[in-house]
């Protein structure tokens, strides 16, 4: 029952040497195919978030790309921002997926989720950062 919009993913894993990893990408090809993927390790800031949304080679579908209706960004920035404090307060949290989050002009829907929960083995609590 959901409208017309611009398909997404939203994931998170548990990575042994990072903790918990965020990715976002586009649904489809771009992803699947061109590996068009942004990543963030949590707490993720507004920035980072805005960041990760809009480095992806295909963010221009999310913002009218050739006279499309322009995606609601906002909510959909919302969503991960979620997805990653959520990542970083559960270290339970080994594995999430929304696939796919469905983000048109007035909504984001996330119309499938897949959890896996695991005990908890994060030694840190401090804040972690891919290598530059």
């Amino acid at each position: 029952m959901a409208g017309i919009g611009v398909a997404c993913v939203v994931r998170s894993t548990e990575d042994h040497l990072y903790g918990p990893v965020v990715s976002f990408g586009l649904a489809g090809d771009a992803t699947d195919l061109l590996d068009d993927v942004t990543f963030g390790i949590p707490p993720l800031t507004a920035t980072d978030v805005s960041s990760m949304v809009r480095s992806i080679r295909a963010a221009p579908r999310l913002f009218g790309y050739h006279g499309a209706p322009v995606a609601d960004v906002a909510r959909l920035e919302d969503l991960v921002a979620r997805v990653s404090v959520m990542a970083d307060e559960l270290p339970e949290l080994r594995r999430l997926e929304l696939y796919p989050v469905l983000v048109s002009d007035r909504e984001c829907s996330v119309l499938t989720a897949r959890v896996r929960l695991a005990d908890s083995d994060r030694a840190d609590a401090l804040r972690r950062a891919l290598p530059q």
